[in-house]
């Protein structure tokens, strides 16, 4: 190619919009951080009706009330909290957040979220996590990042699906230490395949009074795999990955769920994030539960709602404080509007006929560039 056509290409290439992206990365197309952090998340508005916990998960306007569940700090740090200053009458739930991004992302996304506090505490039972979006659960699957229980000890991560998908990949792929091998959701009571991170600074106590820190959430065909960081060991790749992240380079994820155990295509579609916090229920509110978990076991009728729920100062450990969600993604996400500012990096899509003429008008761009500049 003479220099003329390189320059010229250069031009069009400029003059469309399209910004080079270095081979192994892949762009920015949101960011969840500062005062716009609650702006593109749906609140769930209704009592836990999942996992049974002791919860009524707020709507917007509660959690915008007094006492607020959810808020931007002083310092643009996002909070997302259980209600840990209102008295509760005997049977009534404890308000707590659930909230459910607007967008969803494709296979080929990595969401990388940089928190200071994880919730924590007896009865606590918090989750950061993705599902298929628009799917009847288990189709499309669900990714577990972030879920602990009560005091608990380490971060433990999951996939749940339909039947067919394990772990196979070898121990050596990963650092953590697998709970159970089967990701069916029919299997082993619904804990889906678990891998314990071996690293105590990834949740509880340990993690707050460490500064927190960064987990990061790789969704591709090749495989799933999500790796923690502490704040004193985030690397370059993640702290500089300002507008594209390339995980190559991140050394040995924390979990690891090949492609060769579970087809990724077939088990897993776009994803919507969510963050939650329920109170005891299916696993929290097991008395040998909370016995292995730091808390003391439950004793003659005492039951985790009477001996927790109803005390508010249970729950002043009980938040996420976040600085950033970030998702990168090799395809725009699935939300109906998207500003100026998230289209940054995202090459148009060539799905439907709109797609297809925008790439058949910028190839004959490029065709004529050539042909002039030879």
């Amino acid at each position: 190619m003479s220099s003329i056509t390189a320059a010229v290409l250069g031009l069009v290439i400029a003059s469309i919009g399209i910004t080079p992206v270095q081979a192994g990365s892949t762009p920015l197309v949101r960011s969840y951080e500062g005062s716009s952090f609650f702006d593109r998340w749906d609140y769930y508005g209704s009592y836990d009706n999942t996992t049974n916990g002791d919860a009524i998960f707020a709507n917007k306007s509660v959690a915008d009330g007094s006492p607020e569940l959810t808020y931007v700090t002083s310092s643009n740090t996002a909070i997302i909290k259980v209600d840990n200053s209102s008295t509760v009458a005997y049977n009534e739930k404890r308000n707590t957040i659930k909230i459910t991004s607007q967008d969803s992302y494709e296979v080929g996304s990595v969401w990388v979220l940089d928190a200071v506090h994880l919730p924590y505490g007896c009865s606590v039972w918090p989750a950061f996590w993705s599902y298929g979006k628009g799917a009847t659960w288990p189709q499309q699957g669900e990714i577990d990042t972030i879920e602990g229980v009560n005091m608990g000890w380490s971060n433990q991560m999951a996939l749940h699906t339909e039947d067919g998908c394990a772990i196979t990949t070898s121990s050596s792929a990963y650092s953590g230490t697998v709970n159970d091998t089967s990701c069916y959701y029919s299997d082993n009571d619904n804990s889906g395949c678990g891998i314990t991170d071996t690293n105590y600074n990834s949740y509880g106590s340990a993690f707050a009074s460490n500064g927190g820190g960064v987990f990061v959430t790789s969704l591709s065909t090749e495989g799933i795999s999500i790796w923690f960081f502490s704040r004193s060991d985030i690397p370059t790749a993640i702290s500089g990955a300002d507008s594209s992240i390339d995980t190559s380079s991140l050394g040995t994820p924390s979990a690891s769920y090949s492609n060769e155990g579970c087809e990724i295509s077939k088990f897993f579609g776009a994803q919507s994030l969510v963050f939650d916090i329920t109170l005891c229920g299916d696993w929290a509110g097991q008395s040998s539960i909370l016995a292995s978990t730091g808390c003391s076991a439950l004793t003659g009728t005492n039951t985790c709602y009477s001996t927790y729920v109803l005390d508010a100062s249970n729950y002043d450990t009980a938040y996420f404080e976040i600085n950033s969600l970030k998702v990168y993604s090799n395809s725009s996400s699935s939300s109906n509007s998207t500003s100026s500012a998230d289209r940054r990096n995202i090459l148009p899509s060539s799905q439907g006929i709109g797609g297809l003429a925008y790439l058949a008008g910028t190839a004959a761009m490029v065709f004529l560039a050539i042909s002039f500049a030879l």
